[in-house]
Formats: C-alpha cells, structure tokens, sequence
C-alpha cells in the first residue's frame, strides 16, 4: 500500500464519508466534535465513519486487484516480446 493510493481512494469517498473520516482518523477529532462542526448528530458521525472506513477499504482492494491485473499484463507483454 503506498501513500499515492491511499489518498487517491480518500479522494474517491463520498464527501460526506470524506469529511468525517478525514476529521476523525486523520485529525482526531472526537464523535461530538464532528457532530457539531458537521451539524449533524454523533450517531450520525459514526455511522458516517464506519461507511467510510467500509467504502475505502473496498477502495483500496480495487486498487490493489486493478495494479496486480497491470503488472500481469506487463508480464505478458515483456513474455511476448521476447520470443
């Protein structure tokens, strides 16, 4: 995993999701404060959270999956080429 895909999944979040993960993980801001900065309630700020961390880790697996398929495709190509 490497800091480039990292943010470029971030980035891909819902703003929503974005927001409240951003607050919480990486600002560590707690629940109620999000609440209030967000207006929204702290159940709300959990759910939110918990979405987002869900969404990124899917995020992040396609990344994954979608550069392994990449190095694969190189492979073949490179195999190929040098018949």
């Amino acid at each position: 995993m490497d800091r480039v895909n990292l943010e470029r999944s971030i980035d891909r979040l819902p703003p929503g999701y974005r927001t409240v993960f951003v607050l919480h993980d990486v600002q560590g801001y707690e629940h109620n404060e999000i609440a209030g900065i967000m207006g929204c309630s702290v159940g709300n700020s959990k759910s939110q959270l918990h979405k987002a961390r869900t969404r990124l880790r899917d995020l992040l697996q396609e990344e994954i999956r979608e550069q392994a398929r990449q190095e694969r495709h190189a492979a073949k190509t490179q195999t190929g080429s040098s018949d």
